[in-house]
């Protein structure tokens, strides 16, 4: 049982690349406003299909209820922190290269700030998916097409945002391929964390991905509306999230 579960959170992993390999097909700058309003809805759907509906489960009380908001601030002040020593450089929609330089640069960094996230959350959520796993085969099963389905798209967005800087690609996709499996590895060795333990992990999580879909790729989708690709990117990740509600 516990080799069929890691085995299961490397093939998680493996759905980033899947996503990657999608990106070599489709190339163009429509293709990067298409991954950014898909990304937008699809951390939406993470949020509220998987990490949102969990903290609702483990909060059953007022000092819960208090730790969840305060693990959620934590969350966001950590990515606030990061985002400060990540280049950030703010554009306009001109028709120049400098502000196609500069977009370019932005989306790298929204990139980056995602990755971190994932990272984090893969980390978790490998974690979850072992106490799961070692209770069912089958739900097991079941979660992992369900997040493997949530990591083609993630590595849609990832690969088209940061390929301008092609030496992090290598140590990108390793990370996310082994950052589940180390996960699923650390609940094997530790055991049952407790709910109180799971709350504030998913918690600070939820606040990374608060800040990441909203304050990043909100934002970022409502500056490119107008640009082709935008709209089509939300709406598949519209029909992608009404599948995951299923």
């Amino acid at each position: 049982m516990p080799l069929l579960i890691i085995l299961l959170s490397l093939l998680m992993g493996v759905s980033f690349i899947f996503g990657e390999l999608l990106t070599s097909l489709f190339k163009g700058k429509k293709m990067t406003y298409f991954a950014t309003g898909l990304a937008f809805v699809i951390v939406l759907a993470v949020l509220f299909t998987d990490i949102i509906p969990e903290i609702i489960e483990l909060s059953t009380n007022y000092f819960q209820i208090w730790m969840t908001v305060s693990g959620e601030v934590f969350g966001i002040f950590i990515l606030v922190i990061i985002d400060m020593f990540i280049p950030h450089h703010h554009h306009e929609h001109h028709h120049n290269d400098d502000a196609k330089k500069e977009h370019k640069d932005h989306l790298y960094h929204i990139g980056v700030l995602t990755f971190i996230s994932v990272l984090i959350h893969n980390i978790l959520e490998g974690i979850a998916f072992y106490m799961i796993g070692k209770t069912s085969v089958k739900a097991a099963l079941l979660m992992a097409g369900g997040i493997a389905l949530h990591n083609i798209p993630l590595g849609i967005e990832m690969s088209y945002f940061m390929k301008n800087k092609n030496k992090t690609k290598n140590f990108k996709n390793i990370s996310l391929v082994l950052s589940g499996t180390l996960g699923a590895l650390i609940g094997l060795l530790l055991g049952d964390l407790g709910s109180t333990a799971n709350l504030i992990i998913l918690s600070i999580t939820c606040g990374m991905m608060l800040y990441l879909g909203f304050l990043e790729l909100g934002v970022e989708s409502v500056n490119d509306i107008k640009e082709k690709g935008v709209i089509e990117g939300i709406l598949v990740g519209a029909i992608l999230f009404a599948l995951l509600l299923f």
